[in-house]
């Protein structure tokens, strides 16, 4: 039986992707982002010290709309250039395996619950940079599953996908899994007559002070390991304050974690930032689930 050993939500902002003196001159006070170091690094040491071999990746830049859809290919290979930012991210090679074994028992779980899963077996699936980035930067050996976030769902299905998944790593006859939510936190652009005014990495230049403070709150609340009230606090946080996603990258694992019953404390493995307006930052779930 597989066993599910860790859970993050990982931020994948497009400049971690840049040499580090662009990323410097960008951020425009002569400080990095905190999200490559010591951000990566700890998780990379995390997830070696727990054995982790296969990362699925919750993929908040692929939207689906009527089904949620899992790459299940055995391998996945070519040359990434993003559509949105191809000045950050062009010609970048990508070469890893996939876990077809986890996607088809993931979908097979997913049937049976009557949840709106599809597994698709081929490589040919356009790639976003929620997951290139995230490849690029933590795996090692690792296989990888990536999946979509499904724009038409609820709350309550999040959770009851993120469930599904526990049930098909269970099922896995052997492995050691992580869940890798990738996206931010509030997610609104500041608008192109300012935005180059906010290239800084401080907090102090999200959005607004509102989705700051709010963002904050949610963080208080995971490091107190308190997941029912961030639950509760979903739909304000959704309409007000728009997490990437629809903050699915964070339901799914949590519903993989035990839903609103989950104890895992939340741990800061980077520092909140900003990137052109919306929050980033890594935290790690650990503890009882």
């Amino acid at each position: 039986m597989a066993e599910l050993v860790a859970a993050a939500v990982v931020a994948h902002q497009p400049m971690v992707m840049v040499p580090e003196a662009v990323r410097i001159e960008l951020g425009g006070t002569g400080a990095d982002t905190t999200l490559i170091e010591p951000g990566y690094r700890l998780l990379r040491e995390h997830f070696a010290a727990r054995e982790v071999d296969t990362f699925v990746i919750v993929d908040t830049h692929w939207y689906t709309t009527t089904e949620h859809v899992i790459a299940g290919a055995r391998h996945f290979s070519g040359l990434y250039t993003s559509d949105e930012m191809p000045r950050n991210i062009c010609d970048l090679p990508y070469d890893y395996p996939g876990a077809p074994e986890l996607a088809q028992l993931w979908h097979a779980v997913g049937k049976e619950r009557r949840l709106h899963t599809v597994n698709v077996t081929t490589a040919s699936l356009p790639q976003h940079y929620a997951t290139i980035n995230l490849v690029h930067h933590l795996r090692r050996r690792e296989k990888v599953l990536a999946c979509g976030v499904l724009q038409t769902a609820s709350l309550e299905y999040y959770l009851s996908l993120g469930e599904a998944l526990r049930e098909a790593i269970r099922r896995l006859p052997g492995g050691r899994v992580a869940i890798l939510g990738s996206g931010g936190m509030s997610h609104e652009f500041w608008p192109l007559a300012a935005i180059r005014e906010h290239f800084a990495y401080d907090a102090s230049h999200v959005i607004t002070a509102e989705a700051r403070a709010f963002d904050l709150r949610i963080l208080e609340l995971w490091e107190r390991g308190d997941h029912a009230a961030v639950v509760e606090l979903y739909p304000e946080y959704l309409a007000s304050f728009h997490p990437e996603g629809r903050f699915a990258h964070y339901l799914i694992a949590l519903g993989a974690l035990g839903g609103r019953s989950c104890r895992a404390r939340g741990s800061r493995l980077s520092s909140y930032e900003n990137a052109v307006g919306t929050g980033q930052v890594h935290v790690l779930f650990e503890g009882e689930a």
